[in-house]
């Protein structure tokens, strides 16, 4: 199965190793913080010479530069490539339109994570399945079987 994965710059050396485990299994998978690909790999941090000037900035001057066209590019090629989309929790906002985006185009959605109590989303729903950190083997099977995870 060719699957993308959406999280958190934060997350980045987690998702390698979730990357790692599901390319173990024989599945194709772009990572977004990874350019082992080939994949164009854009941190935010590379869009201003100083952090601070980010401040300059609002988000239809940013979505509008050609290095953040290059990078939303990039990533849609990337989900359109896929069959499955596994959003790592915790992540933000884009991740969160990415993993929708996919489940729009008819992909499976798998959410993988820590799930504090107190802390939820109603529109998890549309997820083929949950995983919690400790359930990677939970994950991995439902990718290799193609099976839904009954919610």
């Amino acid at each position: 199965m060719k699957i993308y994965i959406a999280s958190s710059w934060k997350n980045q050396n987690f998702c390698k190793a979730v990357a790692d485990a599901l390319r173990t299994e024989g599945h194709e998978v772009d990572c977004f913080c990874d350019g082992s690909s080939g994949r164009y790999v854009f941190h935010g941090t590379e869009f201003v010479k100083r952090e601070e000037d980010m401040a300059n900035y609002d988000a239809i001057e940013f979505i509008s530069d050609a290095r953040t066209i290059r990078a939303f590019e990039e990533d849609r090629r990337w989900l359109d490539w896929a069959d499955a989309c596994v959003l790592i929790l915790p992540s933000g906002r884009s991740a969160h339109l990415e993993s929708g985006y996919a489940k729009g185009r008819g992909k499976r959605l798998f959410i993988y994570g820590d799930f504090p109590k107190g802390e939820f989303e109603v529109m998890y729903r549309f997820a083929d399945g949950m995983f919690r950190l400790e359930d990677l083997d939970g994950l991995l099977d439902a990718l290799t079987t193609s099976q839904t995870t009954q919610l």
